[in-house]
């Protein structure tokens, strides 16, 4: 069932991937970057439910690869090290891009240079996390028996 899962999120990234034109295309750039934060949460907690890692409920799982480093030992340092900023960095925009605050309206707040900022992210995550189900060999040697909340 892990297995099912982990594919699951990924994919669910990859629509939430061809989604993301319609929004840039009509200027909401608010939710380009909620939606890109969604993204790479799911890839990035696709490879931790891979690893048979619980990660919680939090919408920043990028502290969890970097906490059980030695379980990702085909990422380098540096992979690491995106995977934790990247998602601790798009982790303070998830609330405010959604609903802003008393002093923020997020169609006025975020602009375009946001949205290409936010995408960059994701397709830099897209790169780590895909080489996990690009191919199996992940995927069949880990075992099948831990869920991830």
């Amino acid at each position: 069932m892990r297995k099912k899962l982990a594919r699951d999120y990924y994919q669910r990234a990859n629509y939430r991937i061809q989604a993301l034109s319609f929004f840039y295309e009509v200027g909401d750039y608010a939710d380009v970057v909620r939606m890109c934060q969604e993204i790479i949460e799911l890839f990035i907690k696709a490879c931790l439910i891979i690893k048979g890692i619980n990660y919680g409920k939090t919408h920043d799982p990028g502290g969890q690869v970097a906490e059980n480093r030695e379980r990702f030992p085909e990422l380098s340092d540096e992979e690491i090290a995106l995977l934790e900023n990247i998602s601790f960095e798009m982790r303070k925009d998830r609330e405010l891009a959604f609903y802003g605050a008393v002093d923020i309206v997020p169609l006025e707040y975020y602009k375009q240079k946001n949205a290409d900022k936010a995408i960059a992210y994701v397709n830099q995550i897209k790169s780590i996390v895909e080489k996990y189900f690009n191919s199996d060999a992940e995927l069949e040697g880990s075992p099948d028996n831990t869920t991830c909340e």
